[in-house]
C-alpha cells in the first residue's frame, strides 16, 4: 500500500467519524466558503482602495478567518442533537425580540436603519435579526410539529404562530424591509410544508401583501423612503440605478467562460461589489458556466436539506431543516434575483460568499442545524 493511499484512508475515516449527517451538504458548504474567499478578495478592490491603506490583503485575511469561523461554527454545532434546540426554541425568540427592541432605542444608525447591536468590551457589531430568523425558524418548526398530526379545522390553532410571525417581522420590517420579507415568505412555506389548510394559507397571503404594500407605500419604517425610492426606479422603464448599470455591464462582459479569475474590470466602480451585488462579479470573472455551477450548489443545498420532510416520524427535525434551508436558498436566489434585474434593490448578501460578518457566522450555525437533522440518528418522541 502506497503512502498516499494510506493517507487517503486515515483522512477518508477521519472525515467520516467527525463530520456526520449528509457529506453532499458538507461539500456544498465548503465549496461556497471556498468561492467566497477567491471572489471577495477580487471584489473588495474598490472597498479597499477607497480606505487609507488600500490593503486588499486585509480583506482577503478577514474573510478567511470569517470563512474558518463559519465552518467551526457549523462543526460544532452540528455535533448538538437538533432535538436540543427545541428548549433554545422556546426562550430564544423572545430573546430575539427583547433584542430587536433594544435595537430600536438604542441600536446603532448604518445607511440610515438601526439594524446594529455592539457587544461591549470586544467591540464587536452584530445584527439581531439574524438570530431573530433562525429563533423564529426554529419556535415555528416546534409549533407545527406538535400540530402536525392533529386537525386544524380549529382556526384558533394557528393565533400563536401568525402573532409570533407577524411581531418579529414587524420589528424587523421597521428598518431592514427586505430582510422581513424574506422571513415571512421563509414562514409562509414552513406553514405549507406543515399542513395548515389552504384556505388559512390564502388569507395568510392576501394580508402578509396587502399589509406590506400599504406599509411601503406609506413610507413607514426607517427604510420606507429608500423603498419607495427604490420600487420607482425598478418600474420606471427609462431608468436604471447605477449600481444595476454597473452590474450588467459587468456580467456583459463575462460572456460563457469569464475574464479570469481575479480580472474583474467593473470591480473597480460597483459599488457594494463585494457584497449585495457579488454574483456580477461572479459572472464576470467565471462567466455564464460560473455562475451556473453556483445556482446549481444552491439548488442542490435546497434538494438535500428539504429531504428531512420525508421523515415522517420526525416532523420537528423535518420543517426545521426546510425552514432554515428555505431561508439560505430564498435569500442566495433573491441576491442573483436582483443582481440581474428581476428584483428591485434589497442589500442582501449571497449566504457563504458576500463579505458579512453577522450573517455568515450566523448561516454558518443554520447550516449546522441542517446538518444535525441530516445525520438521521434521533426520534422524536419526547418532542
Amino acid at each position: 500500500m502506497s503512502a498516499l493511499h494510506k493517507i487517503r484512508e486515515v483522512t477518508q475515516a477521519w472525515f467520516q467519524r467527525n463530520m456526520k449527517g449528509d457529506p453532499w451538504l458538507w461539500g456544498i458548504a465548503l465549496f461556497l466558503l471556498g468561492i467566497g474567499v477567491v471572489v471577495v478578495y477580487s471584489a473588495s478592490a474598490k472597498q479597499a482602495y477607497s480606505t487609507v491603506t488600500g490593503d486588499t490583503e486585509v480583506i482577503l485575511f478577514k474573510q478567511i478567518k470569517l470563512a474558518i469561523a463559519s465552518f467551526v461554527i457549523m462543526y460544532l454545532v452540528h455535533l448538538i442533537p437538533y432535538t436540543k434546540f427545541v428548549f433554545f426554541s422556546r426562550m430564544g425568540v423572545w430573546l430575539a425580540v427583547i433584542l430587536l427592541l433594544f435595537t430600536f432605542f438604542k441600536g446603532e444608525t448604518i445607511n440610515e436603519a438601526d439594524r446594529w447591536v455592539e457587544i461591549p468590551i470586544i467591540n464587536q457589531k452584530f445584527q439581531p435579526s439574524e438570530i431573530a430568523k433562525i429563533t423564529l425558524i426554529a419556535h415555528l418548526a416546534l409549533i407545527l410539529a406538535l400540530r402536525f398530526k392533529k386537525d386544524w379545522g380549529d382556526k384558533r390553532l394557528l393565533v400563536e404562530p401568525m402573532l409570533m410571525i407577524g411581531l418579529v417581522c414587524a420589528l424587523i420590517y421597521r428598518s431592514n424591509i427586505s430582510t422581513a420579507a424574506l422571513l415571512g415568505a421563509t414562514c409562509f412555506m414552513m406553514l405549507y410544508v406543515g399542513k395548515v389548510p389552504k384556505r388559512y394559507l390564502t388569507i395568510t397571503m392576501v394580508t402578509f401583501l396587502i399589509a406590506s404594500g400599504l406599509l411601503v407605500v406609506l413610507k413607514i419604517g426607517q427604510r420606507g423612503t429608500t423603498a419607495q425610492s427604490r420600487f420607482d426606479t425598478y418600474f420606471n422603464p427609462d431608468t436604471i440605478a447605477a449600481q444595476s448599470a454597473n452590474a450588467y455591464k459587468a456580467m456583459a462582459r463575462g460572456g460563457i467562460l469569464g475574464e479570469g479569475v481575479a480580472n474583474s474590470q467593473e470591480k473597480h466602480f460597483l459599488p457594494n461589489g463585494d457584497s449585495d451585488f457579488i454574483f456580477a462579479i461572479i459572472v464576470e470573472e467565471y462567466g455564464t458556466v460560473g455562475a451556473l455551477v453556483v445556482i446549481v450548489a444552491f439548488l442542490l443545498l435546497l434538494y438535500r436539506g428539504l429531504k428531512a420532510i420525508s421523515k415522517p416520524k420526525r416532523p420537528y427535525g423535518g420543517l426545521l431543516s426546510a425552514g432554515l434551508t428555505f431561508s439560505i436558498v430564498f435569500q442566495a436566489f433573491a441576491t442573483m434575483a436582483v443582481t440581474v434585474g428581476l428584483f428591485p434593490t434589497t442589500g442582501q448578501t449571497l449566504p457563504f460568499i458576500s463579505n458579512g460578518g453577522t450573517s455568515m457566522l450566523l448561516t454558518g450555525a443554520a447550516m449546522g442545524i441542517i446538518l444535525s437533522v441530516s445525520r438521521g440518528e434521533l426520534e422524536e418522541k419526547d418532542i
